[in-house]
């Protein structure tokens, strides 16, 4: 089988014969005489396409052998093929920008790529450095962006592994049969089987999108030509809607951003403070309507979050035990302050899901939550006769 993929990447259409059809599982495996197509490997995922005008449901390789999974098989002794070369000329930007970038950190701070993802949105490498600032991102970033202005020739060739040592390969390759090696011309040595630009220009661009600490290594996210331009636009569409927001030039929308979320924590503060003294004196008004200090109470107008600061306020005032339930939430919440010899924890494990509820808790404390609030009442009145509680209103 002929790989025409190695001997020019920028093919899109051929026509091949078949050389053997296997049908497993409804499916058909079907083996060309050339193919272009390239399967998933050394990081890089499988191409899309059609054979006949049938769309490819994948493509597989065995043993060297590339398996064409199609739905039926084909018709003819000689196929018309069509690969996705969009697609497929998104994948060489990538995997050459890859190779790229990977080639520059190794180079100047002998970073080394431990592995290579190459998503369908992004790229990411991780790279054998573990302090990382946003200074050396960017000094790697225009250093391979030079490279790419440059545009520097890539080729491909194989050697044996009697030839490695003639190399200065970037990372040695894992096996004792022919390698593939892919150079950008001064720059890099990659052992690589997947498809690459010819020349570094047509990478377009590469943007580093973010990097991240990752096990004592360092991830780092990028994208590369026509990827790199869409996220450019995206971000740029969104940075010209904030200047007509904010009223702003672009160099003043973050200062602006900044000035507004300084003013909503302030306002946001007080909100916290003034619920918080609200909630203090609605405890007041429990604990003063209470006949005991055990306490039952409905609220038809507090979320749940109240609640839980109202019950935080009275279990300071004195020695409480608690349901207070939220008839907009349907949660309740069941609790104590530890002198009571009731295990809430235990109590809603053992028979809340009778009442259809979910929830659980600890010793002194649980809470649960119900579907409708008929179910949460049932429970409310459970707990009541279970623990001899009266309501207080």
């Amino acid at each position: 089988m002929e790989k025409l993929y190695y001997s020019n990447p920028y093919l899109a259409k051929w026509e091949s014969s078949v050389e053997d059809v296997i049908e497993k599982d409804n499916k058909y495996y079907v083996v060309l005489s050339e193919t272009a197509f390239y399967p998933e490997g050394g990081g890089q995922p499988s191409d899309f396409g059609t054979i006949d005008g049938v769309e490819l449901l994948g493509l597989s390789e065995v043993n060297g052998v590339i398996y064409h999974i199609l739905p039926a098989p084909p018709k003819s002794p000689l196929v018309s093929c069509q690969l996705d070369f969009n697609r497929r000329f998104d994948l060489m930007q990538q995997h050459s920008g890859q190779h790229l970038l990977s080639a520059v950190f190794f180079n100047i701070y002998n970073g080394k790529t431990s592995s290579f993802h190459l998503g369908e949105d992004y790229i990411s490498i991780d790279i054998s450095l573990s302090d990382v600032s946003s200074e050396l991102i960017k000094e790697i970033e225009d250093k391979a962006n030079d490279y790419i202005y440059k545009n520097i020739e890539v080729i491909n060739f194989i050697i044996t592994p009697e030839e490695v040592d003639k190399y200065p390969l970037r990372k040695l390759p894992p096996t004792k049969e022919d390698i593939r090696i892919v150079e950008i011309q001064d720059v890099d040595f990659s052992p690589c089987c997947g498809t690459h630009v010819t020349r570094t220009g047509e990478i377009g661009i590469i943007k580093i999108i973010k990097h991240e600490k990752y096990k004592g290594i360092t991830r780092i996210y990028f994208k590369c030509g026509n990827r790199a331009l869409q996220d450019f636009q995206n971000k740029n569409e969104i940075i010209s809607n904030l200047t007509k927001q904010f009223n702003a030039a672009e160099n003043e929308i973050l200062d602006r951003a900044v000035s507004l979320a300084q003013d909503l924590d302030a306002a946001l503060k007080k909100i916290k403070d003034s619920k918080d003294k609200l909630a203090y004196y609605e405890s007041l008004d429990i604990i003063k309507a209470a006949a005991a200090n055990k306490i039952i109470t409905t609220f038809t107008d507090k979320s749940f979050a109240d609640i839980q600061l109202i019950s935080k306020h009275i279990l300071s005032l004195g020695s409480y035990l608690l349901i207070l339930s939220s008839a907009s939430d349907n949660r309740i919440l069941f609790t104590h302050d530890g002198n009571f010899e009731i295990n809430c924890g235990k109590i809603f494990k053992e028979h809340l899901s009778t009442f259809k509820g979910k929830g659980g808790g600890s010793d002194k404390q649980a809470q649960g939550g119900f579907q409708n609030p008929e179910d949460m009442n049932k429970f409310v009145e459970f707990l009541k006769e279970m623990c001899g509680i009266l309501p207080s209103s």
